[in-house]
This record gives C-alpha cells, sequence and structure tokens, in this order.
C-alpha cells in the first residue's frame, strides 16, 4: 500500500489478465508476475461470456488476447518488457514512498 499523488492510500497494482487459452506469451507473463511477488487475478473468456461481451464493448472487436488491466488501463497483449517496467516503475515509487514518507499504518481501510 502507498500514498497516492494526491495522498490517498493507494493498494498494490491491480492486475487482472483476460485470456482464452494457455499460451507462451502467457507462461512468460506468469513467471514474470510471480518473480515479481505481483498478484493477478486471471480470467478466462471462455467460461465468462458476461466479461467478454464488456471487453469487447469498452474495447472493440477482435480483441487481442491476452488483455491485461493493470491500474485502471487495459492493455492488450503488451511486451513484457513493457509490464515489467510498469511493475518496476510501481516498486520504485513504493520505495521512494517509504524511504521519504514512512511506512503506512498496518490496518487496512476500505
Amino acid at each position: 500500500m502507498k500514498y497516492s499523488d494526491d495522498n490517498h492510500l493507494e493498494r498494490e497494482p491491480t492486475l487482472i489478465i483476460y485470456c482464452k487459452e494457455w499460451c507462451e506469451y502467457l507462461q512468460k507473463l506468469v513467471n514474470l508476475l510471480r518473480a515479481k511477488q505481483q498478484a493477478f487475478t486471471f480470467i478466462d473468456l471462455r467460461f465468462d461470456t458476461k466479461q467478454a461481451k464488456a471487453l469487447i464493448s469498452e474495447l472493440g472487436n477482435p480483441l487481442i488476447l491476452p488483455v491485461l488491466f493493470l491500474n485502471g488501463i487495459y492493455h492488450e497483449k503488451p511486451p513484457i518488457s513493457k509490464v515489467k517496467s510498469i511493475l518496476d516503475q510501481y516498486q520504485w515509487r513504493q520505495q521512494v514512498d517509504q524511504k521519504y514518507y514512512g511506512t503506512l499504518p498496518a490496518q487496512d481501510h476500505q
């Protein structure tokens, strides 16, 4: 958890992966997320047609899968290096916040 620019508490980056099947890209992505100890949610669109329709409504058809929803932004099959960069930047900001602004209270307020 960290402070955002407007001093609101912010949690770990929200990461949702939308896909239809396991692929080499997805394996690389999951390996990266595990190495970074980044939590994520996986939604298989083969079994969640409501979510698939919502994504098509948001992004258009055809979807370029997998789609990552990272901190409020959709990314259609972004390069692994871009995902790594986003996560590295978040981790760096979190370290700066802890160093200069102290740690946040352990209790969680939602």
